[in-house]
């Protein structure tokens, strides 16, 4: 029997290349042929030409997304976080410090007081078993001794000053434990609480218990985290494109930051081209990477400049209006395929930044070309991220910007978008809410399991075969109708468990509209 050729759907360069700007949604891959089981599948990467991760995420240097606590768990993970730059430059500097100070995959928040304080109520204790008893009644200052909560209750005389009857020899371990190691004192101390103290100058880095042990144990297993050379975990910063960031960035390489991002909505402006031939000049062992861009134009003047990594997305972000307000930028999927084609050919990587809204997103990012995908409201509305809890309509939500809201740009990041220099501020994105996700420590190696099966599905066992299959035109795509979409979701029900059914980081986002100084307007709806 003659052999003959069998052509089904299109491959990407046809696909692409026909004056359509396709969203991630808009796409749907054709099942390969699988000849390896899901646990074959290898996640890790580049984040830049010279920094590798053993998982493609990356935190996005948003206000409400990443700071400390966001960057360590990223790095326990085998990511990264991006440390924002809405900020004073030593109080960015400060949170960076901090995250790289840590070993453990968490920051806990412990209380201090003073020698000669009292604790009047139990309420001074929060939720922690214990307050910590310093020199100068702060963090940053010698341990003297420790108060449990179950011999403070057994006081009779509350008022007694904390010096009289705290216990000055506490059982401490050195804050470059791991969590392994910290957990073993426990257990072989039989102790409910361990103090994580610095080996320098006594200072109470961390709070470790038991409860800590046993909730990150009931978490999926960490795969290897994200160090750098000197053994620390690896945090990344933002800066700006004007003058003053050069100071900013100085300040970062003191603070040891592993990568520093140029920062703008529209990348390819002789600022961030300057700024980032400043960076590779001054600091030419610090990784840059360069963005935000969506065509192969911009990217080829950001690789000429230097950079190391290049940042794909404009106006794709769940909070970002950049599209309506300016009408420039690109459906993601075309954006990424066009500038990873572009960026391939001089061995830079690309980090597909915006329009994640679910593990399958993530698939169609990495094998169309991207590295890393750099998530913002995926991450939100995480214990990791900043802000607290608050309840609306019976359940947990965390405030969640974008960086070209007004609120946001009162901040300092209307520098971003060119217009910190400008009387009149245009948003170019919205201030929302998202539920409660829980930690990154769960939800991110669930959705990382959920890509393995998209790549298993697509018969690539990594990100590099991705990359080839695409581009040899085995892998085939085809676009979806608005029918397709809907048939490709959960449909005709009436009720259904959304825990057990919806997909990987589906986002419930609550959006108050506040564009061009109008009205305010609440929208509610679910990015899946």
């Amino acid at each position: 029997m003659a052999e003959f050729q069998i052509e089904d759907g299109f491959p990407a360069d046809r696909l692409f290349n026909q004056g359509y700007s396709y969203t991630y949604d808009d796409v749907i891959f054709l099942p390969h042929y699988i000849d390896f089981p899901t646990d074959a599948v290898n996640l890790s990467t580049k984040l830049t030409k010279n920094i590798e991760l053993s998982i493609p995420c990356v935190a996005s240097p948003m206000d409400t997304v990443t700071e400390s606590s966001m960057a360590v768990a990223m790095a326990a993970l085998g990511g990264i976080g991006i440390v924002h730059y809405n900020n004073q430059p030593f109080e960015q500097a400060a949170l960076i410090r901090f995250a790289k100070s840590r070993h453990i995959p968490f920051i806990s928040d412990p209380i201090f007081k003073a020698p000669s304080d009292s604790i009047d109520s139990i309420d001074d204790f929060s939720s922690s078993p214990c307050v910590f008893v310093t020199e100068s009644g702060n963090s940053k200052s010698k341990m003297l001794g420790v108060v449990g909560k179950s011999d403070w209750e057994k006081l009779t005389d509350k008022e007694t000053p904390l010096s009289d009857f705290m216990f000055k020899s506490p059982v401490s371990a050195p804050s470059s434990y791991t969590f392994e190691q910290a957990a073993s004192v426990l257990a072989s101390q039989k102790l409910d609480y361990l103090p994580l103290v610095s080996e320098s100058d006594g200072e109470v880095v961390d709070l470790f218990t038991k409860g800590d042990v046993d909730r990150i144990q009931g978490f999926p297993k960490l795969g290897l985290p994200s160090l750098g050379k000197d053994g620390n975990f690896m945090v990344g910063a933002a800066i700006g494109t004007r003058e003053q960031d050069k100071e900013r960035l100085e300040h970062l390489v003191k603070a040891g930051a592993n990568v520093v991002v140029v920062d703008s909505s529209q990348g390819n402006s002789i600022y961030q081209i300057e700024m980032t031939k400043f960076v590779k000049r001054t600091y030419p062992d610090l990784d840059v990477i360069a963005g935000n861009i969506v065509t192969a134009y911009q990217a080829q003047n950001l690789i000429q400049s230097g950079a190391d990594a290049l940042r794909v997305g404009m106006g794709s972000g769940s909070i970002c209006t950049t599209q309506e307000v300016c009408a420039v930028g690109r459906g993601q999927a075309t954006a990424v395929y066009k500038v990873s084609s572009i960026a391939s050919q001089s061995g830079v990587p690309v980090i597909a930044d915006g329009g994640i809204g679910n593990s399958g997103h993530i698939v169609k990012a990495l094998t169309l070309g991207a590295s890393t995908v750099m998530m913002g409201s995926f991450l939100a509305g995480s214990n990791e991220a900043p802000g607290a809890y608050e309840v609306q309509g019976g359940r947990r939500i965390k405030k969640y910007r974008g960086m070209g809201s007004l609120e946001a740009m009162t901040k300092g990041s209307d520098s971003r978008y060119l217009g910190d220099k400008s009387k009149l501020k245009i948003a170019q994105g919205v201030v929302g809410a998202v539920a409660d996700k829980g930690s990154l420590l769960k939800l991110i190696p669930y959705t990382m399991q959920a890509v393995k099966q998209g790549f298993q599905d697509l018969g690539a066992s990594s990100i590099p075969s991705a990359h080839d299959l695409l581009r040899s035109s085995v892998l085939r795509l085809e676009v979806r109708t608005g029918a397709a979409q809907v048939e490709g979701g959960v449909h005709d029900l009436k009720n259904f468990c959304s825990e057990e059914i919806q997909p990987a980081g589906s986002i419930d986002l609550t959006i108050r509209v506040s564009l061009n100084y109008h009205s305010p307007m609440k929208v509610v709806f679910l990015l899946r």
